[in-house]
């Protein structure tokens, strides 16, 4: 099976696959207490300043997208599935913000931003890429100076469980190839959250996982 069709099926069996909470959009670091990495992006961004920018790779239904048009920002959003490229407009007209988030329903491969922003978000993504470097070489480049590249994919801590052999994976080693590629960045977060079970969706057998979260900032 390939990721988009993974996604399409899954998104589309329930109203909210990710981020359950009636809080998922909130702006305050308060209101995702497990989330570390939603905990401190709003506490980097910049909120004060107009013409804010956000591209978020691998977009999901949108949670990450929507808070931060909440918060202001432009937002383009690149989801490759289908289905979950109409639920993100769906969620950001029901939440009053579809003027400040454009989808691209793609493959993340295959967009060329039409500009630089002020933060690059991929969370979740970079696990289901092989060619890794392609993709954060694409966030760095798309970066303002001093701007923020947010990343979370799943590390060869934990291996892959069994029952996430649907599609192919390609976790990275804490000292990989996301460590590599933002060496030269002064990083904001790093965290290695080791063998957690996952409680983001309910649709698997119980199983653990092992991720890398990073924030870094453009020199």
């Amino acid at each position: 099976m390939q990721v988009a069709q993974f996604f399409d099926a899954a998104y589309g069996r329930c109203e909210h696959y990710w981020w359950r909470t009636d809080l998922r959009y909130s702006p305050n670091p308060l209101d995702h207490r497990t989330s570390l990495l939603t905990q401190a992006l709003l506490r980097l961004i910049d909120t004060g300043r107009p013409g804010r920018s956000a591209l978020d790779l691998g977009a999901g239904e949108g949670a990450d997208a929507i808070r931060l048009a909440r918060l202001g920002y432009q937002v383009d959003a690149v989801e490759i599935s289908s289905v979950g490229a109409e639920k993100i407009n769906r969620f950001a007209f029901e939440e009053g913000v579809s003027n400040r988030v454009r989808v691209h329903a793609m493959d993340v491969g295959n967009f060329i931003p039409p500009g630089t922003y002020d933060v690059v978000i991929s969370n979740g993504l970079l696990h289901y890429v092989e060619d890794k470097e392609t993709v954060i070489r694409l966030m760095r480049d798309a970066t303002r100076p001093r701007g923020l590249n947010v990343i979370s994919l799943w590390s060869t801590y934990t291996s892959p469980p069994d029952c996430h052999d649907i599609v192919p994976v390609y976790p990275d080693d804490e000292d990989g190839i996301v460590a590599k590629l933002y060496q030269d960045w002064p990083t904001e977060l790093l965290y290695y959250e080791r063998d957690k079970t996952e409680t983001s969706h309910s649709d698997l057998p119980a199983h653990r996982h092992s991720h890398i979260k990073l924030i870094a900032r453009r020199p």
